[in-house]
């Protein structure tokens, strides 16, 4: 039994940097290494690139659909959408 909901577990999953966790250096993602960088179809690719791998090797219950981006430039937000295959959609910002 988890006592985390799959949506919280998804959300410091891709808010952890990889190997930043002790005695769990896969546990995390590697979508910190796109802040600062310019929203582009390239950063689109390797940020789904980044959850993918991240919910595939750190959320056994799930598996990713699909990733969408919203983008605020007035805040300089971005929001990325999971669509999972079991239908739930998990909403992550950058803030």
């Amino acid at each position: 039994m988890y006592l985390i909901t799959i949506a919280d577990s998804i959300n410091r999953i891709l808010k952890t940097p990889v190997g930043s966790r002790v005695m769990r250096p896969l546990y995390g993602s590697r979508l910190y290494l796109l802040r600062d960088r310019k929203f582009s179809k390239e950063w689109q690719l390797l940020a789904t690139r980044y959850v993918f791998e991240a919910i595939s090797i750190n959320e056994p219950r799930v598996k990713v659909d699909r990733v969408n981006f919203d983008t605020d430039p007035v805040k300089g937000t971005v929001q990325i959408s999971v669509h999972l295959t079991n239908g739930e959609t998990v909403e992550v910002t950058n803030d």
